[in-house]
């Protein structure tokens, strides 16, 4: 992969001229729109619910008071995506292993369907594939035959991984089983799982939580694994056991894990296993509202950039304490990027850029970027295509913010737009401060990343009191009812706004195409766009 030069982040120097010098902002209207979208009465804007459609409804109204054109569904701003809701029924979720004892179920092992079968049985040998990779020196799959088998695999990957492309891989695991044949999964419990959260936890997790998808125009519900029917967790127990005697056994793998070793073996077991799941299905229906900003030059229109930032977030949550609040207002996540994103509209409907831009409010980003994947993949348009996407997603404004961080930018020839409009701002453009947590792959920006589409995730940085400032937000505020809005700095949301105004209109004002850098590894792994030329 191939990363910007070190020189890319140098500090900005700090202009004289005052934000207001360079974007005229309307606070009313940014302060307005973030107080109605985190207002009790949009009942925390969970997705499917009558809170979102009431938020979804709003924005409606303001891309149409703001001039933007319906580019929803049927010349509405609405593109509803059927969702599909699924999780663990009480009952008919077993797992057995040949020559084994009868396994308990939530002691020994836990189970999961998928999102298109609502129950089965896999009954299929098992083939132990490691940390399932297939990347340039290193191949989980060389000389094992995962056609019709359940694999059998450790979560996690080499140290060696940057944690973008590590978050890459572990989400799109069942996406690389299921192109070999797999239509099971086990996953071992390790050492190194437990040190990240404990057996009992991933129990409750997974037997009393719910996942989310969208169904396709096909009737089909998504998945990235459709050859996948059942998954499963076994405790370390029963992982110790299924490998005991085998030529890598548990305490190698431990070792292995403990050590940082680059590579794990890949075998067949000479067992076999059956998984038999059952989940509860739910259907419901929420939209994206979608305004289109035609653009200036008749010879990009087919060149769109999409403007997202999501709109849900995670509802009411009730408690036994009578008169506690269990509304989760989500002034922070994400309102002020909403709101945010309309103030942008506004500016670019004023000033048109070259191209033209879709502007999205997503739904169910909270349930797994469910919105964005289905956009990314139905577009909605009659001709042309995404070429760029610019997201919005939690700027924790609460203080007086010096620098930002925008992460993707890197990647593609999105960076110059970016530095020039952070340096017209008068801030400072900072490196990522926590490449561990793999913020690229974690927000709406990833599912146009997938579609091949350079993308860009604006942030604040850690300077003049940010790391404190953020980190009070994320662990008192953070999916709590206290997130509202008497968290928010204006001044400083009318400074984020100004500067992702400028971005935008920079991305639309591109001379070229965006294009991925030469050798990045979202470029090469997705495609789409075509590779910017080497210098």
């Amino acid at each position: 992969m191939k990363f910007a030069p070190a020189s890319l982040f140098a500090p900005l120097a700090l202009l004289a001229s005052p934000a207001t010098a360079q974007v005229v902002v309307d606070n009313d209207l940014l302060e307005r729109d973030l107080t109605i979208l985190a207002a009790d009465d949009m009942e925390g804007r969970e997705a499917g619910t009558r809170g979102h459609e009431r938020a979804a409804g709003y924005v409606a109204g303001r891309m149409a008071a703001l001039g933007l054109e319906p580019a929803g569904d049927n010349g509405t701003y609405f593109q509803h995506v059927p969702l599909r809701t699924y999780s663990a029924a009480e009952s008919g979720n077993t797992i057995s292993i040949e020559g084994m004892d009868a396994l308990v179920p939530e002691v020994d092992f836990v189970v999961r369907g998928g999102p298109q079968v609502q129950s089965g049985t896999v009954t299929a040998p098992l083939v132990f594939v490691g940390y399932a990779l297939d990347m340039p020196g290193y191949d989980s799959f060389e000389g094992v035959d995962l056609e019709g088998a359940i694999a059998v695999r450790v979560r996690g990957g080499p140290v060696s991984l940057n944690s973008e492309e590590a978050a890459h891989f572990q989400s799109s695991t069942n996406q690389r089983l299921s192109d070999r044949g797999a239509i099971g999964v086990l996953t071992l419990f390790t050492p190194s799982m437990a040190e990240t959260f404990g057996w009992d936890w991933l129990v409750g997790y997974l037997s009393h939580s719910s996942s989310m998808t969208w169904i396709g125009p096909d009737g089909m519900a998504f998945s990235q694994g459709p050859n996948i029917a059942g998954s499963g967790y076994l405790s370390e127990d029963i992982s110790r056991a299924l490998l005991d005697g085998q030529q890598f056994d548990f305490d190698d793998l431990a070792a292995a894990e403990e050590s940082d070793v680059a590579s794990l073996p890949s075998f067949a077991l000479d067992r076999s296993a059956t998984i038999t799941f059952a989940s509860e299905f739910d259907d419901i229906d929420s939209p994206n509202v979608i305004g289109m900003i035609p653009g200036s030059d008749p010879a990009l229109a087919d060149e769109y950039v999409v403007l997202t930032a999501h709109l849900d977030h995670v509802g009411i949550q009730p408690t036994e304490e009578v008169g506690d609040d269990e509304i989760f207002n989500g002034a922070l996540d994400n309102a002020v990027g909403v709101a945010s994103m309309l103030e942008v509209s506004r500016l670019l409907m004023e000033t048109p850029a070259a191209r033209p831009f879709l502007v999205v409010a997503l739904t169910a980003e909270e349930k797994g970027l469910i919105g964005s994947s289905y956009h990314a993949r139905n577009q909605g348009l009659a001709t042309g295509q995404i070429i760029a996407n610019v997201n919005l997603d939690m700027p924790v404004v609460t203080y007086d913010f010096q620098d930002v961080v925008a992460f993707g930018a890197e990647r593609s020839t999105l960076y110059p737009a970016v530095r020039s409009a952070a340096e017209e701002y008068g801030l400072t453009l900072s490196p990522d401060p926590q490449p561990e947590q793999g913020f690229f792959t974690r927000s709406d920006q990833y599912s146009y990343v997938i579609a091949g589409i350079p993308a860009v995730y604006l942030d604040l940085g850690f300077a003049n009191g940010g790391e404190v400032a953020q980190a009070v937000v994320f662990s008192e505020h953070y999916h709590q009812p206290s997130d509202e809005i008497g968290l928010i700095d204006f001044g400083g949301l009318a400074r984020f706004t100004g500067v992702n105004y400028l971005i935008a209109r920079n991305v639309g004002n591109m001379a070229e195409r965006p294009a991925w850098l030469p050798g990045d590894f979202f470029g090469m792994t997705f495609g789409g766009a075509p590779a910017a030329p080497a210098e």
